[in-house]
């Protein structure tokens, strides 16, 4: 009797943090509706407190969103391709990098610039998501030159890597990895620098040095806000997908249309709700900085960490297919807004289109299998 509480707790934590469905279809509703309010409220508590880091310290907000914000929202793609690595799931690694980024250009941005330009239309706004070209030319050539880089790598030396127990084709080595991840240094390296540079204008612009330098105790209340936001983003992300699977399974939904559809956005849900909520309220550069930033860090952090650890295997499918699509969707991210500064829903849909096409190619048509 004594453990009925302690079990019935267990349970219970287990269904808030989305560890497993609730048993009834109206528990699974009501768990949904949670999932999807956290999600929400997280992501707008998220966006503030990021804004006002940025605010205190001075700091660009496409440079909080490009670093901070991105860690953040990468930390868990890190954490489960690295624990697929040491249980010897190392090709898990590279599907979960390479399809994040595909996801966060493809289905994020696309999504986020379409329903951009509804809102715009409804308020008045002018239609397009701002891109500065700073963005692009900084954080952009370093999402882009990291993209290339994988490409190259991947084609030349496999680097030992094995699959099922076999030497494979393709591979990330550890000398690749290491330079990959010292792009990571550098990447941040430049995003300081900006951040530097940007404090130093406003306190010249302010006359007051001083202005320039945050308090400890001013970053206190921000910074505990934007840790237990991105704690209930993700905390609710689970939830949803958790209790949405399931209700999904028992209506007869086929597995794989919930692949297609519930996984793929589930997986992103943080990105997509923290770079949609920022572009609503106006921060776009700090929306568009959290995937830019984010896709270099997939590659430069999460895949090149899991390399270094131990060499990976790269399959046919993602060299001939998953690698030139990302590389297609990163050059179209740069080249789009170039000129007039904005992703309009054109670009928003172009882009969005092939991340579909692709879904649709090697789920169903499956040629490498």
């Amino acid at each position: 009797m004594i453990d009925d509480p302690l079990l019935l707790v267990a349970n219970a934590v287990s269904l808030l943090v989305g560890g497993e469905a609730a048993s009834s279809y109206f528990g699974l509703v009501v768990m949904i509706l949670i999932g999807m309010v956290a999600i929400t409220k997280g992501g707008d508590l998220f966006t503030d407190s990021s804004v006002e880091i940025a605010q205190i310290t001075h700091i660009p907000p496409v440079v909080v969103g490009a670093t901070i914000v991105s860690m953040a929202t990468s930390f868990p793609e890190f954490m489960v391709s690295l624990t697929g690595t040491l249980s010897g799931s190392a090709e898990f690694a590279v599907g979960n990098a390479i399809g994040s980024c595909l996801c966060n250009i493809g289905l994020i941005i696309g999504t986020c610039a379409i329903i951009y330009d509804l809102h715009a239309r409804r308020s008045g706004r002018q239609a397009g998501i701002t891109t500065g070209r700073d963005m692009l030319k900084g954080p952009g050539m370093f999402m882009l030159g990291s993209c290339v880089l994988t490409c190259l790598f991947s084609l030349f030396d496999s680097g030992g890597a094995v699959m099922a127990g076999k030497p494979t084709e393709f591979g990330l080595s550890r000398w690749q990895a290491a330079i990959l991840f010292f792009g990571m240094f550098w990447y941040l390296g430049y995003s300081i620098q900006i951040a530097r540079q940007a404090r130093f204008e406003m306190s010249i612009g302010d006359g007051v040095q001083q202005n320039a330098v945050p308090t400890r105790t001013a970053l206190i209340k921000p910074a505990i806000v934007f840790i237990v936001a991105s704690a209930i983003v993700v905390i609710g992300s689970r939830v949803l997908v958790c209790n949405g699977e399931e209700i999904a399974l028992r209506m007869g939904v086929p597995k794989l249309v919930l692949g297609l559809t519930l996984f793929a956005v589930g997986t992103s849900l943080p990105e997509l709700s923290i770079s949609l909520i920022a572009v609503l309220k106006g921060h776009e550069a700090l929306g568009i900085g959290n995937i830019i930033g984010s896709n270099v860090l997939n590659i430069c952090w999460v895949l090149a960490s899991c390399a270094l650890v131990q060499p990976l295997p790269i399959g046919r499918q993602t060299i001939l297919l998953d690698l030139p699509v990302m590389l297609l969707l990163t050059v179209m991210l740069i080249v789009f807004p170039w000129k007039s500064g904005r992703i309009t829903s054109l670009a928003g849909g172009v882009v969005l289109l092939v991340y579909v096409l692709h879904l649709l190619f090697v789920t169903l048509a499956n040629p490498f299998s």
